[in-house]
């Protein structure tokens, strides 16, 4: 038998959808610009075009409003990476497509990037949520031998702290090297310090940033 077609929408429930979406991106373009704290609701209403009670019929305050814009840009990139990473055994491979990934988004969702970096606090420390995938790859990593000479927490800080810095590099107004060949350094500095021989983490970097700046 076959199944029953789900109800459409209604009109209210599709202008209450598109209220709870001007809402979010008008969060997203304020909250790139400044922090939290210096952005009122009163803004972000007018911003999205809608009257200020519509705000709490979708969120309690601002600080719930800030978390669901950081968790949906984070799961948005995660969601990237996954699917730039699918069929990938090799860790070294693993880390350098996850940064080329971090770099492109940076370069083509610039809003975007900047919100991971101002709505996702303590994205430096190993347990965030942000960071599960990083350390899982660098604990394989390190357990197969690809990567030497370094510990698992300052393998998980290397590849955070050079993701980090070649987004906000990315960012940079003033930059003069194209992103991809911003990414593709960066990736093989980072496979170098996590022990991964010159000619490889050369490879590697190339492979990742050709993949992903396509």
């Amino acid at each position: 038998m076959d199944q029953a077609a789900s109800p459409r929408p209604n009109r209210a429930d599709r202008r209450r959808c598109r209220t709870r979406e001007a809402l979010l991106a008008a969060g997203r373009q304020l909250f790139a610009q400044r922090d939290v704290d210096a952005v009122s609701i009163d803004e972000i209403v007018n911003v999205a075009d809608v009257a200020k009670g519509s705000f709490y019929n979708h969120f309690p305050d601002k600080e719930a409003f800030a978390r669901e814009i950081g968790a949906a840009v984070r799961n948005k990139i995660e969601d990237m990476i996954i699917s730039a990473t699918a069929g990938v055994t090799d860790p070294a491979l693993h880390v350098a497509l996850g940064m080329c990934v971090f770099a492109h988004f940076a370069n083509t969702s610039r809003d975007g990037a900047r919100v991971l970096y101002k709505l996702n606090d303590g994205s430096t420390m190993v347990e965030a949520p942000i960071n599960r995938r990083v350390v899982d790859v660098v604990r394989r990593g390190l357990e197969a031998g690809r990567f030497c000479d370094i510990d698992l927490q300052t393998g998980i800080l290397l590849v955070m702290g050079q993701t980090v810095i070649t987004v906000r590099h990315v960012l940079e107004e003033r930059r003069t090297t194209p992103p991809a060949e911003v990414a593709q350094n960066m990736a093989r500095s980072m496979l170098r310090a996590l022990g991964v021989p010159l000619a490889e983490a050369r490879r590697l970097a190339t492979q990742a940033a050709s993949r992903i700046f396509q």
